[in-house]
């Protein structure tokens, strides 16, 4: 093979004459993809709600209220207001007198206290469940899958 020859010269040479041009064809292979949809079963999602009975306890207080009225008859020179003394509302009550005295008649004492308390009930708890169904083809029936 002459180096200087081109591949077109080569095969001119090759068959012997000077004007004798051979083709020579490249081929180049494609390929080509379709996606066809093919169904191949069927699934259903099911929610399933159950209820569940369980027992609630509650603790909790309640406020009790007492008054106690206490009678003090005195004479004061003013009145005062409500006011509350170690967790004891003390509430005066006046009254005037035909000499213009201001007699504090009684007070009423006004005391709170929590009293602890438990209520015991039942109640109806739900709880959900999500099933995952598959359809035989051959029996036609809904299978579960495992989860």
């Amino acid at each position: 093979m002459n180096p200087t020859l081109t591949p077109q010269t080569e095969a001119t040479q090759a068959h012997g004459g000077a004007q004798d041009a051979v083709v020579i064809p490249v081929l180049a292979e494609q390929a080509h993809l379709d996606m066809v949809r093919e169904h191949t079963g069927t699934v259903r999602v099911r929610k399933v709600v159950h209820e569940v009975h369980a027992p609630l306890t509650a603790q909790g207080y309640r406020e009790v209220v007492e008054t106690t009225r206490v009678p003090v008859n005195q004479v004061v020179q003013a009145t005062e207001a409500p006011r509350e003394v170690d967790g004891l509302l003390v509430i005066p009550v006046y009254e005037e007198r035909l000499v213009r005295q201001l007699v504090l008649v009684e007070e009423i004492h006004v005391r709170r206290r929590r009293e602890p308390f438990e209520h015991s009930t039942g109640a109806a708890l739900r709880r959900e469940e999500v099933v995952v169904e598959r359809l035989d083809a051959a029996s036609g029936q809904w299978l579960a899958e495992k989860s």
